[in-house]
């Protein structure tokens, strides 16, 4: 019985990796969201297979195919361009007016990366191996064991870049607390279980590990400050992280909403509430009636996405299940702000299958989610003076 459904969330999943067997027809759940620099467009593709471009000053949305993977769009960083994969295993970098600037043929990806000058390309297939380039000029970057992977841990391997530093990570599940990366290179092949699944922080212009950053548990999303000076995670445990990238040996906790900051050095056992400081706590939001664990809390400390919301550093940290997300700086463990992102509709916060259907452009503050039960899409924008964030329009 066990095996069988094993096999049925495999095929489940394959599915959703291409989408082939959902040909046309109503627009779907968004998988994957861009967002232009400037805040103007939104790419995004779709569990029905297609490719929509959101015009989100103009409040429209045009259908480029519907013929998509369901995995592939991604804006580039300063340009009118994004990437986009169709089902023939054909990637191109295609302009908002619709001039294709480059096409090549590639493995079926699941999320990949392209930088502002086009030349360095980065893509991961389903067993969260890294390939740089394309055609005759691809290498690997991060082949080392098929597990854990897409189909096993059920997201995708989430790519970040800041071009500024030349860095960029990756992050997908965290199942040891690192190895030396002198000893356990990140590409061998004839491994079965992959020692570069937890966050990892690479040299985009040598495509080297710089370092593995330990500290998460179980499924984990991490990214990289648009200036390269910061790297955020959280995982479906609760655990939040953070790393200064000129000593990624350091590591940092985030605090827990209302439990507070763990002392990790402090002289005192795991349940001594001296153990905790709650001296930068800020009260947190509470619903009228307690939900059926009897917790009132309307944010969850296990984090299904991140995103940094402002080029100052700011960045937003969303709770798996819930429509209210935290405002964090980057470099400091307390939460600054609670942020209500509604429930009609309800944001795409309640799979990690659909983690970067969660995005944002930093230098715009803008935010956009997809819906938990539509094909549609929420834009927020943040103002960081006044630290709001207001819903703009809500696109079907």
């Amino acid at each position: 019985m066990r095996a069988a459904i094993i096999l049925i969330a495999a095929v489940i999943l394959t599915a959703c990796a291409t989408g082939r067997s959902q040909p046309g027809g109503e627009l779907g759940p968004a998988m994957v969201i861009g967002v232009s620099s400037d805040g103007r467009y939104a790419i995004s593709t779709h569990k029905s297979q297609h490719l929509v471009l959101w015009d989100l000053q103009q409040h429209s949305r045009d259908i480029l195919s519907t013929h998509a993977n369901i995995y592939s769009a991604y804006f580039i960083h300063d340009r009118d361009a994004f990437l986009w994969q169709d089902l023939d295993d054909i990637v191109r970098v295609q302009t908002v007016d619709g001039e294709v600037l480059k096409q090549f043929a590639h493995f079926p990806t699941y999320g990949h990366v392209m930088d502002t000058s086009l030349t360095h390309y980065i893509a991961s297939d389903d067993h969260w191996s890294l390939f740089a380039g394309h055609g005759d000029e691809i290498m690997p970057v991060k082949q080392d064991g098929i597990s854990p992977s897409f189909l096993g841990t059920g997201k995708l391997l989430h790519l970040s870049i800041s071009e500024e530093k030349g860095l960029f990570v990756s992050a997908g599940s965290t199942t040891h607390d690192g190895y030396d990366i002198e000893e356990h290179p990140p590409v061998a092949p004839e491994q079965r279980w992959s020692n570069y699944a937890l966050p990892v922080l690479w040299n985009l212009d040598t495509l080297e590990p710089i370092a593995q950053l330990t500290g998460n548990s179980s499924k984990v999303d991490a990214v990289i400050s648009p200036d390269g000076q910061w790297v955020v995670s959280g995982d479906e445990a609760g655990i939040g992280l953070f790393w200064n990238t000129d000593n990624p040996e350091r590591r940092h906790r985030m605090a827990r909403y209302s439990g507070g900051l763990l002392l990790e050095d402090a002289p005192y056992g795991i349940d001594d509430p001296r153990r905790y400081d709650m001296s930068g706590l800020i009260p947190v939001p509470l619903a009228d009636e307690p939900d059926r664990w009897g917790d009132r809390s309307v944010v969850t400390n296990t984090t299904v996405a991140l995103a940094f919301i402002n080029d100052s550093e700011e960045f937003l940290r969303f709770g798996t299940y819930s429509h209210w997300v935290a405002l964090f700086e980057a470099g400091n463990p307390w939460p600054q702000k609670y942020f209500d992102l509604g429930d009609d509709p309800w944001p795409s916060t309640s799979s990690y299958l659909r983690s970067l259907s969660i995005a944002t452009s930093p230098q715009a503050n803008v935010l956009v989610t997809g819906h938990r039960n539509d094909g549609g899409i929420t834009v927020y924008r943040y103002d960081p003076g006044a630290r709001t964030l207001t819903k703009e329009w809500v696109g079907e």
